[in-house]
C-alpha cells in the first residue's frame, strides 16, 4: 500500500517526541548539518527493508507477480525442461520472496533457505529421495555470477510443467509522488523502527532499542 513519506515524517516525529528522544541533530563537522526532518526521512526507506526481511510471511502483502517478471527465464541442470532442479535468475529489486510453486508441486513454497542453510547441499545429494520434489519442494535464494538466483527442487512433469505462482516484495524506494509502498500490516512496525533507526542517528540509544523492541512486538 503507498503511504505519503511526508505524513509517515510526521509519524516518526510524534513517537519521537512522546519518548522524549532528544532533539539535538547529529554533530557531522560539516559547516552544514543534517535537519532532523532530512534524517527521519532518510531512514524510511531502510526501516521499511528490514521489517519485510524480519517480517512473518503472513504479514507481508501481495507483492509483484514474479511469474510476468522471470517466468522465461528458466535454466534446467538437466537441460530438458520440466525434469530436476531448475535456477532463475532474479530482478534487480527483488528483496524477499512471499510464495513460489512450479505447476506440478502439491504446495508452494513460502520461506526459502539460503546457501548456509544445511538443508541446501542435500539439495545436491546423488540420493532423489533426499532432494527437493514435487511434494516437498524447496527453494534456495543463492549469489551466483550472474546475480541472485532463485533454484528450485524440483520437477518431474516434463515440457508441460510451469511457474504456477510466484510472488516477491520488491526492494523499496520513494517514488516520484514522494510516496513508498509499504506492506499495509506492517506500517506501524515500520515506523516505529524508522524512529529507532532516528534516535540511533541522534545517539540515543537507550530510546533506540525501545523503540526496535517496540517494532518487533507490532510483528508478532
Amino acid at each position: 500500500m503507498l503511504y505519503a513519506v511526508t505524513a509517515l515524517m510526521e509519524e516518526i516525529r510524534v513517537i519521537l517526541d512522546q519518548n522524549k528522544v532528544s532533539t539535538q541533530l547529529l554533530d557531522t563537522g560539516d559547516i552544514d548539518t543534517l535537519t532532523l526532518d532530512e534524517i527521519i526521512k532518510s531512514k524510511i526507506v531502510d526501516a521499511t527493508r528490514i521489517v519485510v526481511l524480519k517480517a512473518p510471511n503472513h504479514l507481508l502483502d501481495g507483492g509483484i507477480d514474479g511469474g510476468l517478471h522471470f517466468g522465461d527465464s528458466i535454466s534446467w541442470d538437466s537441460g530438458q525442461k520440466g525434469y530436476g532442479k531448475g535456477s532463475i535468475t532474479l530482478p534487480r529489486n527483488f528483496l524477499r520472496l512471499i510464495c513460489f510453486q512450479m505447476s506440478d508441486w502439491s504446495r508452494a513454497v513460502t520461506e526459502a533457505i539460503n546457501e548456509n542453510h544445511p538443508k541446501y547441499y542435500l539439495q545436491a545429494s546423488r540420493y532423489s529421495g533426499i532432494r527437493g520434489c514435487p511434494e516437498k519442494p524447496v527453494v534456495a535464494i543463492v549469489h551466483t555470477a550472474v546475480g541472485l538466483t532463485l533454484e528450485f527442487y524440483s520437477c518431474i512433469s516434463g515440457a508441460d510443467v510451469k511457474i504456477k505462482k510466484a510472488r516477491y516484495i520488491a526492494l523499496p524506494a520513494i517514488d516520484n509522488n514522494g510516496d513508498i509502498d509499504i506492506c499495509e500490516k506492517l506500517k506501524s512496525a515500520t515506523v516505529y523502527y524508522a524512529a529507532s533507526l532516528v534516535a540511533t542517528t541522534l545517539k540515543d540509544s537507550q530510546q533506540a532499542e525501545h523503540l526496535k523492541g517496540v517494532s518487533a512486538s507490532l510483528m508478532q
